[in-house]
């Protein structure tokens, strides 16, 4: 009987001695734990403050601003622009007569845009006539004719007038690029159909 009363006492201190043990340990490691990631927030803390300070220096910070609040250069924006190439150029054309053909090509599409400007570009030659550099108030309405400008190809009098973006000189080589190679496929393979959407050559299968 003293054998059975014992053992189980022993069995029991022996457990609980582990236990106290186990949670010293535990809590030696949640305390070296915490010690170690407070060391390494301070550290990453530091280094933190010290990058963001430097990012957002006063000089840094006023140029930065500068270029955000910049207004855009009007010169530069060719968005609203649209090129009307194929318009008959008289000797001395006035600015008045040159608008008052880019309204006979808007009439012939169904189209009143308002318009900022429309002026002839480039140098003058008695070869060809200069395109027509027209601004528009609003893209949508250059979106829309450059939709409908190939209702021209139909159009007595205006078949040789074709509408285009106002492309900077890159894209201009790059489209004569495309083009050139279009003209090409539709030549060597006549029984295709061939076309350029947004950029990228098309063919029908």
């Amino acid at each position: 009987q003293w054998y059975q009363r014992r053992v189980p006492e022993a069995v029991v201190s022996t457990q609980s001695t582990g236990i106290q043990l186990k949670d010293e340990l535990h809590a030696a490691d949640r305390s070296t734990f915490s010690t170690t990631v407070r060391k390494e927030l301070s550290s990453y803390s530091a280094v933190l403050s010290q990058n963001c300070a430097a990012a957002v220096a006063p000089k840094k910070l006023q140029a930065a601003l500068k270029r955000a609040t910049a207004p855009v250069d009007p010169a530069c924006d060719r968005s609203r622009n649209l090129m009307v190439f194929g318009l008959p150029e008289a000797a001395d054309e006035e600015d008045s007569a040159t608008q008052h053909r880019v309204k006979k090509v808007f009439s012939k599409l169904d189209c009143d845009p308002a318009v900022t400007s429309s002026t002839r570009v480039g140098k003058k030659t008695e070869t060809r006539p200069r395109p027509i550099k027209v601004t528009l108030e609003r893209r949508e309405d250059l979106l829309l004719l450059l939709k409908k400008a190939k209702l021209l190809r139909q159009a007595e009098g205006f078949r040789t007038v074709y509408l285009s973006p106002d492309l900077s000189r890159e894209e201009r080589e790059e489209s004569t690029r495309v083009y050139q190679t279009l003209k090409r496929l539709r030549r060597d393979n006549p029984g295709r159909r061939y076309w350029v959407r947004e950029g990228s050559i098309m063919c029908d299968v």
